[in-house]
């Protein structure tokens, strides 16, 4: 009797159980009806509910949307910051370039005038400043427009610097108020100079673009970084080399010479309207 009487009793506690499950189904499935009831009848209690429902969801919404732009804004930081690295970099670079040009010069000028005051010699130059209003590229190949002319006292035949020091062409036409100045480094254009320490005498050929050429046998002592001048212009500088190169099986060697500066970047030049020297 008494292991009936327990087996009764768990059977009850089954079908108990099982009838609050069912209870919850029910429900359920009455709760799912009522909210799907409401979405489609759209009854002011379903805009109660979305209303709800948006209140609740809106601070993850903006959250999401804070993060998102967060991360947006802070790719584009880093995006910035990395293109003024690399700005910086290069305005270093070309900074210490032109610091290194700046100072070639300034010591080419200051051997220039002990040279001169060695030898007891001094020059006296009356130049002319004008200003570039159109460069290689917007003028006809390796040429300069020039905004003096006749008016100016400008002629045909004058020679014309840049930073005092490098003779960088003529005079080839000359109007009232403007010039054209035909450039040294012309395709085909020879000039008579002088290379380096030794001052080797050669001719020097324009290759177009602030580029020459100079064919000299091969074994002479010339260097990179030696200055070219011209005799008939001493003393002035026509560039200065940048390369040495020997030619295979043969007995010359070629040296490329350059100014150093862009010749597509000049803004002013000097022309010279008259030259004198003394002893």
């Amino acid at each position: 009797m008494t292991q009936f009487h327990l087996r009764s009793r768990s059977l009850t506690g089954f079908r108990h159980d099982k009838h609050n499950v069912s209870r919850r189904k029910r429900w359920i499935i009455y709760a799912s009806l009522f909210i799907v009831v409401l979405v489609v009848l759209r009854t002011p209690l379903a805009d109660s509910f979305a209303y709800l429902s948006l209140t609740i969801a809106r601070p993850f919404w903006s959250a999401g949307s804070f993060s998102s732009q967060w991360l947006e804004e802070t790719g584009t930081l880093f995006r910035s910051k990395r293109s003024l690295v690399e700005e910086n970099i290069r305005l270093k670079d070309a900074l210490d370039s032109a610091a290194l040009e700046a100072y070639s010069r300034d010591r080419l000028r200051g051997e220039n005038e002990d040279l001169k005051g060695a030898l007891g010699r001094t020059e006296k130059r009356d130049i002319l400043l004008a200003r570039v209003i159109a460069a290689p590229g917007r003028s006809p190949y390796d040429t300069l427009v020039v905004d003096v002319g006749s008016d100016h006292g400008v002629l045909a035949g004058m020679k014309v610097l840049f930073d005092g020091d490098f003779v960088i062409g003529t005079v080839d036409r000359v109007a009232a108020g403007s010039a054209v100045v035909t450039l040294f480094s012309s395709h085909g254009t020879e000039l008579p100079v002088t290379v380096g320490t030794s001052s080797v005498p050669a001719t020097m050929t324009g290759e177009g673009g602030g580029n020459f050429r100079i064919t000299l046998p091969r074994g002479v002592s010339v260097f990179r970084g030696d200055l070219v001048e011209i005799p008939a212009f001493a003393p002035s500088y026509a560039g200065v080399v940048e390369a040495v190169e020997e030619r295979e099986g043969g007995s010359l060697e070629d040296l490329f010479v350059q100014w150093p500066f862009n010749v597509n970047e000049l803004r002013f030049i000097y022309v010279v309207l008259s030259e004198r020297s003394s002893e």
